[in-house]
């Protein structure tokens, strides 16, 4: 009992140490003294360290969970080797006992995560401006649609606005991806590389089509790849729908 009231921080340590404890940086021992303090902390210090651990677990848990993806194991085995070889583990001192600052770690925990989790967020397709739906872009009046014929069997179909910059995919009677694949959508540019539009985990249809932003997008094309998707085309396209 003793080590643990010799570990118990002052009021004056607990906001930096909201970072750690938020993402489970602490020991045992630790978050226990941690914990005690809160007892007896000031409501209002004791206040701000609950919501800096809300903030900072909503901010992790918004980028894990990229549009209800689970994230990567590798986050987790990221994040504990920037513990291991990025700092020691952070440990709660003796009362009165001067603390360097402990808000780089958590940040630099983030930006692991947020590196880690990257790959996901681009793979994903990104989210249209508010308002432009499917059927407005049907229905523009700069609207063309092009369909094109899926290798293996099926049509994919797209209807295109320039104006709205945007998009509305839809397959018909193409067959599901191989196990342990999935369909990538990409958008082609005139020049570069292509830049993944969405990972497709279903195929979107006629009445639930896929609108995604063209930013300035030549054309669209379709690949089989590794399941969670792939930064570029490891396949040739079963289809390519021009846009120009």
């Amino acid at each position: 009992m003793s080590d643990l009231h010799d570990a118990i921080p002052d009021d004056a340590d607990l906001p930096e140490l909201a970072y750690p404890y938020a993402l489970d940086a602490l020991g045992e021992r630790d978050r226990r003294a941690v914990e005690h303090a809160l007892g007896t902390a000031d409501p209002a210090v004791a206040e701000g360290f609950r919501d800096v651990v809300r903030d900072v677990r909503e901010a992790m848990a918004a980028m894990t969970v990229l549009d209800a993806v689970p994230a990567p194991a590798r986050i987790e085995a990221a994040l504990r080797r920037a513990l291991d070889a990025g700092a020691p583990r952070p440990r709660v001192l003796r009362r009165g006992a001067r603390r360097p600052s402990l808000r780089w770690l958590a940040a630099a925990l983030v930006m692991v995560a947020i590196a880690a989790t990257t790959g996901v967020a681009l793979l994903r397709a990104p989210t249209p401006e508010p308002g432009v739906t499917a059927q407005q872009i049907r229905a523009h009046a700069d609207a063309r649609v092009e369909t094109a014929v899926v290798g293996g069997g099926g049509t994919a179909t797209v209807s295109a606005s320039a104006e709205l910059d945007a998009a509305a995919v839809s397959f018909a009677a193409v067959s599901a991806a191989p196990p342990g694949h999935v369909y990538q959508l990409w958008l082609v540019p005139a020049d570069g590389r292509p830049r993944s539009a969405a990972v497709l985990d279903a195929l979107p249809s006629d009445t639930e089509p896929l609108v995604v932003l063209l930013d300035r997008a030549e054309g669209l094309a379709l690949s089989v790849e590794p399941a969670g998707g792939s930064p570029q085309p490891s396949t040739e396209p079963v289809v390519a729908v021009p846009l120009r």
